[in-house]
């Protein structure tokens, strides 16, 4: 079969049409870029706190295990996390409690803030274990200062501080701290970092989650 010349051009422009959608479609499809962290995978941010608008995990199925859909945290993780002490609010230094869920939180923080009162309003802070973080940091966005934290009364100061100010009123007494510098200090990256303990293996979940059922899940 012959083509007279204008089928020749419009099947020629027909083709061109399809190519170029398809090449559009491909470079406009978005991609998942994940980081590797310490225990975690971690979503990019020039900030290191990092929010979760929507939780991975919100337990809206009481028969769902609390812990399916948490990524394991990784052995080097643990180990830096277990085997380096922290501070209580005396001095003195003790190893990390292994028997409570613990929370990883800096006290400027404004999503660990969010969490500490959601925690607050449901009767669930003393459930876990506290431990504070980056206690050299600061939010200027939020009016906290960056401070120099040298010991666990600064550490402990540092708490008071920036909970009043974010209006959170609940004892800092039980809060242990990971010293700026140290192993746990620098393995933690994101704020806030909460490890859940399972039938003999550890759990991480990373930023602000706001469902009350899924804490009640894995605080109860």
């Amino acid at each position: 079969m012959r083509f007279k010349p204008w089928m020749k051009y419009t099947i020629t422009g027909l083709c061109g049409v399809v190519i170029g959608i398809n090449v559009g479609m491909w470079i406009g499809a978005p991609r998942q870029v994940t980081v590797e962290m310490s225990g975690a995978t971690q979503v990019p941010s020039s900030n290191p706190t990092v929010a979760t608008s929507e939780p991975a995990n919100s337990i809206t199925d009481p028969a769902k295990p609390a812990w399916e859909g948490l990524q394991q945290a990784s052995a080097s993780f643990l180990q830096t996390i277990f085997r380096t002490p922290v501070l209580n609010a005396q001095g003195k230094s003790v190893p990390m409690p292994t028997d409570k869920p613990i929370l990883f939180s800096a006290p400027w923080c404004p999503f660990c803030k969010e969490t500490e009162e959601l925690l607050i309003k449901n009767h669930l802070m003393n459930r876990l274990t506290i431990v504070g973080v980056a206690l050299n940091g600061g939010e200027p966005s939020e009016g906290i200062p960056a401070r120099t934290v040298t010991n666990a009364a600064q550490a402990q100061e540092a708490f008071k501080l920036d909970w009043t100010h974010y209006g959170l009123r609940y004892p800092t007494e039980e809060i242990l701290y990971a010293m700026p510098g140290t192993p746990i200090d620098q393995a933690v990256q994101s704020y806030p970092t909460f490890l859940i303990p399972h039938d003999g293996k550890w759990y991480v979940e990373i930023g602000y989650n706001s469902s009350v059922s899924f804490w009640k899940a894995v605080l109860g």
